[in-house]
């Protein structure tokens, strides 16, 4: 296999497993709504994730928190191999409370060479791609969740904090990027004077306003490409221009185009 796949299981809508076989990859800074957790098979990349750079390699295995910005592109133009699994962050909340554990809201990098826990988890996220029961992937991605976090800590809600004027253009993008926005409206809805509003935004969330809306549609056209939609009605629902810019867009944050990716499974 080459190239990307994805694949899903209609009876456990709250996972989709990512497979990345390819020489050819680019990501912009973006973000998943889900929690995800990586493994790398080949080759080395660089993981940008809010102003800071590290190396992942393989059986690096990376935790990653919902929304967090992040890119990671392969250092030279060998191949790179990895798998990246998401999860519904209900799912992961109800994990955790059971464990008695908070939920995690930085990212977690780990080098597991040496020890079991990679090949444990690299065989449980092969298994989610057969043809087993239900009850035995979802047994499967537990049982990835308790191996990825074995040792770590507790660890609490320590999110950066940011202005409560910029939270509230957050959240007023939130609820409404699928409508054209200016900075005149987020001015207004802030308080803040529209010539700060990108530069004090791209300092606490790590990307403009314009970058975090488009993120925000990219999201939201998987969710529905998933329910097998027409790709041109889900690029005009999603806020793109016509269908060639929506591939193009959806192709430099995922990965793959729309049709590729509601195909995949």
């Amino acid at each position: 296999m080459s190239g990307i796949q994805f694949y899903r299981d209609r009876d456990l809508p709250f996972f989709e497993l990512k497979i990345c076989n390819t020489s050819e990859m680019s990501y912009k800074k973006h973000a998943h709504e889900e929690y995800s957790i990586g493994i790398i098979d080949q080759g080395r990349s660089c993981f940008w994730y809010e102003g800071k750079v590290d190396e992942v390699y393989p059986k690096t295995m990376v935790f990653l928190p919902p929304d967090l910005i992040h890119s990671c592109n392969p250092v030279n133009r060998d191949l790179w191999k990895y798998k990246m699994l998401f999860i519904n962050r209900d799912w992961v909340q109800g994990f955790m409370k059971s464990k008695g554990s908070f939920v995690f809201n930085n990212p977690i990098i780990k080098d597991v060479s040496l020890y079991r826990t990679f090949q444990v988890v690299n065989s449980m996220m092969n298994s989610l791609t057969g043809n087993a029961s239900p009850l035995e992937k979802e047994e499967s991605i537990i049982a990835v969740f308790e191996q990825s976090l074995q040792g770590e800590k507790k660890t609490g809600g320590n999110c950066p904090k940011t202005h409560p004027k910029l939270k509230i253009i957050k959240e007023y993008l939130d609820s409404l990027f699928l409508e054209k926005i200016t900075l005149e409206q987020l001015e207004h809805a802030s308080g803040l004077n529209k010539f700060h509003i990108i530069r004090l935004f791209k300092e606490a969330f790590t990307i403009p306003p314009h970058a975090y809306q488009t993120l925000l549609r990219v999201n939201y056209a998987k969710k529905e490409l998933c329910k097998y939609r027409q790709l041109a009605e889900v690029a005009v629902e999603s806020g793109f221009y016509d269908q060639s810019h929506f591939v193009k867009v959806f192709k430099s944050y995922t990965g793959t185009t729309p049709d590729r990716y509601q195909k995949l499974m």
